[in-house]
């Protein structure tokens, strides 16, 4: 049986301890771009989620397109007043991915993979993203992408997105999914400093050994993935210097083996 948003607020505020409003729409441009307005308009005391059946002008890293439509599950978590210290925005963003390992593996029982930073792969193939961004008064927005189940994607992305299940989940499904994931993704963002996820994250990384072309700002690195250290910052030996660097931000653009 469907619930009702009051439903569903009643249950996740039960699950997180806390008073998270809920705002759920059929369709909106893009739910980050949204939060970014209501942060902008009233200050917000309490934690928000904006859930969209679809987006129309879906956003990714580096505002590249995010394709949107309604086999997925799209939202946004604001977070009043949170603060994030400059060193720790890694370890940060690591454990929002192993929030959603951990709601996918919870609900579908699936093991997904993880390419650093937080971008989600099943099979080889992308099935989430993550876009954090800073709201206005210092909170934060957590955007979350994932493709559940589509039947066919546009050309250009059909060789890199994929679906997570192999049918359109069940309303109880999509409703259980989306608990346990705002669940998991509200605990982390009050947890993260304990960096006790990261052994976990190291199991799921897709990275570990192979060589990668990393790109940081307008340059391009190249070198064999080490380690992740203790701060979820990346550990390649350079090839450019034969030395070890330590990553702190970048995107992995290629994987060589």
């Amino acid at each position: 049986m469907k619930m009702n948003d009051e439903e569903l607020s009643t249950v996740l505020n039960n699950q997180t301890g806390s008073q998270i409003k809920l705002l759920h729409v059929a369709m909106i441009g893009s739910t980050n771009q949204y939060a970014k307005q209501l942060t902008q308009k009233e200050p917000l005391v309490k934690p928000c989620l904006i859930w969209a059946d679809q987006q129309t002008a879906g956003v990714g890293k580096r505002a590249r397109s995010f394709y949107s439509p309604t086999g997925g599950l799209y939202l946004s978590l604001i977070i009043p007043a949170l603060s994030i210290e400059p060193r720790k925005v890694g370890l940060f963003t690591t454990s929002l991915a192993m929030a959603i390992v951990s709601a996918i593996k919870q609900t579908f029982h699936l093991i997904v993979d993880v390419k650093w930073v937080n971008d989600i792969y099943f099979h080889g193939r992308k099935v989430a993203g993550i876009l954090v961004e800073r709201g206005a008064k210092q909170s934060v927005i957590i955007g979350v992408g994932i493709n559940l189940y589509e039947a066919s994607y546009p050309q250009e992305i059909k060789r890199t997105a994929g679906n997570l299940l192999t049918a359109a989940p069940t309303n109880a499904d999509r409703e259980r999914f989306l608990i346990a994931l705002v669940s998991s993704l509200y605990h982390s963002c009050f947890t993260y400093t304990n960096s006790k996820f990261i052994t976990n994250y190291k199991r799921h990384l897709t990275l570990m050994n192979h060589q990668i072309q990393i790109q940081i700002g307008r340059s391009l690195v190249t070198g064999r993935v080490t380690d992740i250290n203790q701060l979820g910052q990346l550990i390649i030996l350079d090839d450019a210097t034969r030395k070890q660097r330590i990553i702190r931000a970048g995107e992995v653009t290629k994987v060589y083996s």
